[in-house]
């Protein structure tokens, strides 16, 4: 019988899958020591310094507060988000503008 994971240990597992695939591109990733906050990693790269909340799913709230919202599949790969173009969004991984829905 396979035991079902604790959101809190997957959350954890999301975190460290994040933070490899920017180190992967060159980040100095900073994770939090807190469990609870709104920012789960600090990322630098030079003289860029950007928080990061990383989520399993896409929410426009995620974002209150921080640079990058890094979304974490299943599988494991990771999408990131931001709000606005900004000259540092060329050095991370490929990531999308994050959109409000349009009411029909």
């Amino acid at each position: 019988m396979k035991r079902k994971e604790a959101p809190s240990a997957r959350g954890a597992r999301y975190e460290i899958v994040a933070a490899a695939s920017l180190m992967a591109s060159g980040w100095t990733v900073f994770r939090s020591l807190s469990p609870v906050g709104g920012t789960d990693l600090i990322i630098q790269r030079r003289k860029t310094l950007l928080r990061v909340q990383v989520r399993s799913a896409m929410t426009l709230s995620a974002l209150r507060g921080n640079d990058v919202l890094a979304v974490v599949s299943a599988d494991g790969s990771v999408r990131y988000y931001v709000k606005h173009r900004h000259k540092w969004t060329a050095k991370l991984p490929p990531c999308e503008l994050l959109r409000r829905k349009k009411a029909a």
